[in-house]
C-alpha cells in the first residue's frame, strides 16, 4: 500500500465515468479480491483484473483527464467494469512505486567529454573500484581483455543446431492431453484462464533450462556462447507441429503462435541482460557476423515470412538484441553495413537503423528512416513530429501531423490538439478537436469546440449523439447548450434507466415535479421488483438523495422517504441504507 503521493480522483468521478451497471460489477470485482498487483509511474498506473480472463488495465492522469485503457472486448458506454475495480483499487492505495530514476541522465556528448577531459588514474581508480564489487564484472574485464582468438567461445557451429534440434523435439513432445488432471493436482478449484496460463507455464518450463544456461554464459561475459544458444532456440521453435493432444482446444490451432510469444519474451530478456554487460567490439562483430551468417542460411531465396516448413529470420525479432550489442560507433557502423549487405533496410529492421543514427549521431540517416517508414508506423510517426517540434520545423511538423492524423486519428487527435498552432492550422485543429469529442465524450473538449460552431452546426453536432450508447454525455451536451426540455424528453424515455439520476440532475429545479415524479416511479418499481435484496437499496440511494436538491418538493420528499422508511412490513436493509445515505433524519413514527 502507498499513500504518499495524492490521488487525483474521487469514487464519484468513478461513478460519472461508468454505467450503473458497469460500476457495481466492477464493485463486485473490486470487493472480491480481483485486481492484481498495481504498479505506479508519476501519474501512469498499470496493472492485471481478473474477469472471464486476465486483462491488462491502465489509468493515465494527463491534464485532469482519466484516460483509461482496457484490453477486454468491452465497447459500449462508459468505463468497463474492469476499469472500475482498477481504479477503486488505486484509491485504497493498493499499489506500488516504480523506483524511478530523479536525476537526469547525461547525454552521450556530455560523457564523451567528461570521459575524455578525466586523468588516466582517476578512470582506473573508478574501474578497480567497480570490479571489486562484482565477481561477474571480474569475469568480462577477464573476457574483454582477451585477444579475439583467446575470447572465441569452445562452442563450435554445431552446437546451435543441437540446441535448436533438442528445444524442436522437447516442444512438439510436450503433453497437453491430461492438463486438467494436472491443474488440478497442483490447483483445488477449476478456472478455465488458469488452465490456459498453465499451458503457458508448461512451455516456459521447457525454455527455462536454456535461458538459465545462456544467463549464465552472459554473466561471466562468454557473450558468443549465450548468443549460439539464443539463436538455438529461436530456430528451434519454429514450424512446430500443430498439436494432436489439445483436447482442450487451449490453443485452437495456434500452438505456434502461442511459442512464439513465450520466446520472444525469452529473446528480449537476453537482451537485456546483455545491456549490462561490458562488451568488447571484436566480441560484438563476431556475434553479429554469427547472426548474419545465420540469417543467410535460412533466408536466402525467401522473398517472405512463414514459408511453410521453413526456419525464416525475422529481422524485427532481434531489435532490442541489436540495441543491446551496439555501444558505440564503430559497432553501429558495422551493423549498418550489415544491413545494407544482406538487403535487410525495410520496415522490419526501421527501429535498428533509427538507434543505429542516433548512436552515429547521424541526424540526416534518423530523418531519412524515419520519413521512409513513419506511413506506415504510428510510433514513428510520433518520435518524427516530435523531432520537428524539437526542432522548430514547422512546415515538416504540419505536414507529418497531417498525414498521421489521416491515417491514425484517434492516436494523435489529443496530441494535435494540445500541440497545433490553432490559427495557422485551424482546420486540422477542428478536425481533431471533433474526432476526439467524438470518440472519447469528454465534455470539457465540447465546451472548446462549440466555441468554434455556429448555432446550426452546435445543433447538428449535439443531435449526432441522441440514438448513441452514451446517454449522459448526450445529456450534458444538451445541459451545455440549455436545451432543458430535451433532457426531460430524454429523461422519460430511460426512466427506467440506471443512469436516472445523471440524466435528471442538471433539471432538477427546472421541471420539478416532472423530476419528482420519475424518481418516485423508479424507486416504487425497485421496491416491488422481484428478489430485490440489498443492493437493489443500494441503487435506490442514488436517486432518493437528489429528492433533497429539488427545493420546491421538500415536503413531498420528506413524506415520501417517511413512507418507505416506515415501510410495512418493516425492511431494516432499507433503512439501514437510508441511514447511511443520511435519508433518515425526521423519519421516524
Amino acid at each position: 500500500m502507498n499513500n504518499e503521493q495524492k490521488i487525483f480522483f474521487t469514487v464519484k468521478d468513478v461513478e460519472h465515468l461508468a454505467t450503473s451497471s458497469s460500476f457495481d460489477r466492477g464493485y463486485d470485482y473490486f470487493e472480491s479480491g480481483e485486481v492484481l498487483k498495481i504498479e505506479r509511474n508519476g501519474n501512469l498506473f498499470e496493472g492485471t483484473v481478473y474477469g472471464s480472463r486476465k486483462y491488462k488495465v491502465s489509468l493515465d492522469i494527463s491534464n485532469n483527464e482519466l484516460n483509461f485503457r482496457c484490453n477486454c472486448p468491452y465497447d459500449f458506454g462508459g468505463i468497463c467494469k474492469h476499469e472500475v475495480a482498477f481504479a477503486l483499487e488505486i484509491l485504497e492505495g493498493k499499489y506500488a512505486n516504480k523506483t524511478i530514476q530523479e536525476q537526469k541522465p547525461h547525454s552521450q556528448k556530455e560523457f564523451n567529454i567528461k570521459f575524455d577531459e578525466a586523468k588516466k588514474s582517476k578512470k582506473l581508480k573508478f574501474l578497480k573500484q567497480l570490479l571489486d564489487r562484482d565477481t561477474n564484472l571480474q569475469q568480462q574485464f577477464i573476457e574483454f581483455t582477451k585477444d579475439i582468438s583467446e575470447s572465441l567461445d569452445n562452442v563450435v557451429g554445431e552446437k546451435i543446431d543441437i540446441v535448436k534440434n533438442k528445444i524442436h523435439y522437447e516442444l512438439s513432445e510436450l503433453d497437453f492431453e491430461n492438463i486438467e488432471d494436472e491443474y488440478h493436482h497442483h490447483y483445488d478449484y477449476w478456472d478455465d484462464e488458469g488452465m490456459y496460463n498453465y499451458a503457458d507455464d508448461m512451455i516456459q518450463d521447457t525454455f527455462t533450462p536454456y535461458l538459465n544456461e545462456a544467463a549464465s554464459y552472459l554473466e561471466k561475459g562468454n557473450l558468443l556462447d549465450g548468443i549460439r544458444i539464443t539463436l538455438g532456440i529461436y530456430e528451434g521453435s519454429q514450424n512446430l507441429p500443430e498439436l494432436d493432444n489439445d483436447d482442450y482446444c487451449i490453443f485452437d490451432g495456434e500452438y505456434n503462435s502461442s511459442v512464439r510469444s513465450i520466446l520472444m519474451n525469452i529473446v528480449n530478456k537476453i537482451a537485456s541482460k546483455i545491456y549490462d554487460i561490458v562488451k568488447a567490439d571484436e566480441v560484438v562483430l563476431q556475434i553479429m557476423n554469427l547472426i548474419f551468417e545465420r540469417i543467410k542460411l535460412y533466408n536466402i531465396g525467401k522473398e517472405v515470412e512463414n514459408d511453410e516448413g521453413a526456419i525464416f529470420y525475422s529481422i524485427k525479432d532481434f531489435e532490442k538484441l541489436f540495441e543491446a550489442l551496439i555501444a558505440n560507433k564503430t559497432t553501429a557502423t558495422y551493423l549498418y553495413q550489415q544491413l545494407q549487405s544482406n538487403k535487410l533496410v525495410n520496415k522490419g529492421a526501421s527501429y535498428i537503423i533509427l538507434n543505429i543514427a542516433k548512436i552515429l549521431d547521424d541526424e540526416i540517416l534518423w530523418i531519412d528512416t524515419a520519413e521512409t517508414f513513419s506511413p506506415n508506423d504510428k510510433t514513428i510517426a510520433m518520435q518524427l513530429i516530435e523531432e520537428y517540434k524539437l526542432k522548430e520545423m514547422e512546415t515538416d511538423f504540419n505536414r507529418i501531423a497531417k498525414m498521421a492524423f489521416h491515417k491514425w486519428a484517434d492516436d494523435f487527435d489529443l496530441y494535435l490538439i494540445n500541440n497545433l498552432d490553432i490559427e495557422k492550422q485551424k482546420k486540422l485543429y477542428l478536425k481533431a478537436l471533433k474526432n476526439y469529442v467524438r470518440n472519447k465524450q469528454k465534455i470539457r473538449y465540447y465546451d472548446v469546440l462549440r466555441n468554434h460552431f455556429t448555432e446550426d452546426e452546435k445543433v447538428k453536432f449535439v443531435n449526432n449523439f441522441k440514438d448513441g450508447y452514451n446517454t449522459t454525455f448526450y445529456v450534458q451536451l444538451l445541459e451545455l447548450e440549455k436545451r432543458y426540455k430535451e433532457i426531460l424528453d430524454c429523461a422519460n424515455q430511460n426512466a427506467n434507466s440506471g443512469e436516472l439520476e445523471k440524466l435528471i440532475t442538471p433539471i432538477l429545479n427546472i421541471y420539478p415535479s416532472e423530476c419528482f415524479a420519475l424518481i418516485v416511479n423508479k424507486n416504487n418499481s425497485a421496491l416491488n421488483s422481484h428478489g430485490r435484496d440489498r443492493r437493489t437499496y443500494q441503487s435506490m440511494m442514488r436517486t432518493l438523495k437528489l429528492l433533497k436538491q429539488i427545493t420546491s418538493k421538500q415536503k413531498e420528499t420528506t413524506l415520501y422517504l417517511g413512507k418507505l422508511y416506515n415501510h410495512k412490513p418493516n425492511l431494516p436493509a432499507l433503512k439501514d441504507e437510508m441511514r447511511k445515505a443520511n435519508l433518515d433524519t425526521n423519519l421516524t413514527n
